[in-house]
């Protein structure tokens, strides 16, 4: 390594916090969204980050170290939602 070589430390990307998604939910604001009940796929200007927002909350609550969405207790399906 020469005098001009300066070590860099590795960054890493960080968790998703989704800011501006989780101030316009606490503020009361509606996010417009469509849902095709059908097919149950949301579409429209917002559904990506809603779909962010959803993997977001579920970190927050469930545990990574649960198998399946049926071994999730009832109170934490309802705090979710």
């Amino acid at each position: 390594m020469t005098d001009d070589e300066v070590p860099r430390s590795r960054t890493c990307r960080g968790r998703t916090r989704l800011k501006t998604m989780c101030i316009k939910i606490n503020k009361g604001k509606k996010v417009p969204l469509t849902i095709d009940v059908n097919i149950g796929v949301a579409s429209g200007p917002n559904s990506h980050n809603f779909s962010s927002y959803l993997g977001v909350v579920f970190s927050e609550r469930i545990s990574i170290l649960i198998p399946s969405w049926d071994n999730v207790t009832e109170h934490e399906r309802n705090m979710i939602w």
